[in-house]
């Protein structure tokens, strides 16, 4: 039940935002294996969900825990609605993870090597959690690196090399690019750059702004929310979810 229901003055009228607070703990129960995010015995669990109080322990992907938590929201305005649910990353593809870290890695405080921010690779390795992205290069054909990488000054070995490194693949070298799968190579590198991009504020600015927008098709007589491949979206997005899970927090 939703925090607006369990208050005691008089009758409720059910709401779209009521369904979403609801769906989010039920993707929370899901993806942590069984738990609530407002947690205890029922009571206490009625409390908690009153004050707005929860914990999201029992999942690690940082994208999901964003759109949870912005489900769950104690303030029923403040809650996304279900287009705004079904455009978040959490149901992105792994081609539109690639285009948006590639537009990342154009951002000219990424893309500068003349005035290198020590303090942006710092947050970033923060972001990152453990998982280094030092030998990155060796994920890559010799051969490729060899044809994408600056010839005149290498990309660095770090996070903001990596992120340069496949902006440059995806613009310039469209053909390798179809051929290597960089969210299987890179499978922390989203969740880690998103969580980033998020303190930045860079996600509030074009061109990520613009990435952000709910997909629409024009229906006969309105406009109609249709994300493309839906079933295809929810399962991948569950699998990432689990997959990043169980694996271990060190290495690339």
């Amino acid at each position: 039940m939703a925090t607006e229901t369990l208050k005691e003055d008089g009758d409720i009228r059910y709401k779209w935002s009521t369904d979403i607070q609801v769906a989010g703990m039920l993707i929370y129960f899901i993806l942590s294996g069984g738990h609530h995010p407002f947690g205890g015995e029922r009571y206490k669990l009625m409390s908690n969900i009153k004050k707005g109080k929860y914990k999201l322990d029992h999942i690690q992907d940082v994208v999901a825990k964003d759109l949870i938590e912005k489900m769950i929201d104690k303030e029923p305005q403040n809650r996304p609605r279900v287009e705004e649910c079904l455009s978040h990353p959490f149901f992105w593809t792994s081609t539109k993870k690639v285009q948006y870290l590639s537009q990342v890695g154009n951002k000219k405080e990424v893309a500068s090597r003349q005035n290198v921010n020590q303090e942006l690779i710092s947050m970033l390795d923060e972001c990152a959690e453990g998982v280094f992205y030092n030998q990155w290069r060796t994920k890559f054909s010799p051969d490729l690196v060899q044809r994408v990488d600056d010839k005149k000054k290498p990309y660095p070995e770090n996070i903001l090399g990596l992120l340069r490194f496949m902006r440059t693949l995806q613009v310039h070298y469209a053909d390798d690019a179809a051929s290597v799968d960089l969210i299987s190579l890179f499978p922390h590198l989203f969740g880690c750059v998103y969580k980033f991009t998020i303190r930045q504020g860079w996600n509030s600015e074009n061109p990520l702004k613009e990435m952000f927008k709910p997909e629409k098709t024009v229906g006969a007589n309105r406009h109609e929310v249709e994300p493309k491949n839906y079933e295809e979206h929810v399962g991948l997005a569950v699998q990432e979810s689990e997959h990043t899970f169980t694996e271990p927090t060190s290495g690339i």
